[in-house]
């Protein structure tokens, strides 16, 4: 399972923009495109993502002034991050 990640992960930094800044995260789905992260408590929110994990780990790809920020879940299934708080 670590090694999908690295895998995902480097292809991802391969074709970004390096001030994005990615993160792994264990994700279980609160309601409809609302996440919570079980390690830091925080929150992403979504949009139209229907994924329903429970302490999921995913890879985030998430800049504050971006408009591209995602979310990998282990399955492959990709979303895109509206927000992220706490």
């Amino acid at each position: 399972m670590k090694k999908l990640f690295k895998i995902v992960l480097f292809l991802l930094a391969a074709g970004t923009v390096y001030a994005a800044e990615f993160y792994t995260v264990n994700l279980t789905r609160v309601e409809q495109d609302l996440y919570r992260d079980t390690i830091t408590r925080g929150y992403i929110q979504t949009e139209y993502c229907y994924v329903h994990v429970y302490n999921d780990e995913a890879v985030l790809k998430y800049d504050r002034y971006s408009y591209d920020n995602f979310v990998i879940f282990s399955d492959g299934d990709k979303c895109k991050v509206k927000a992220v708080f706490k």
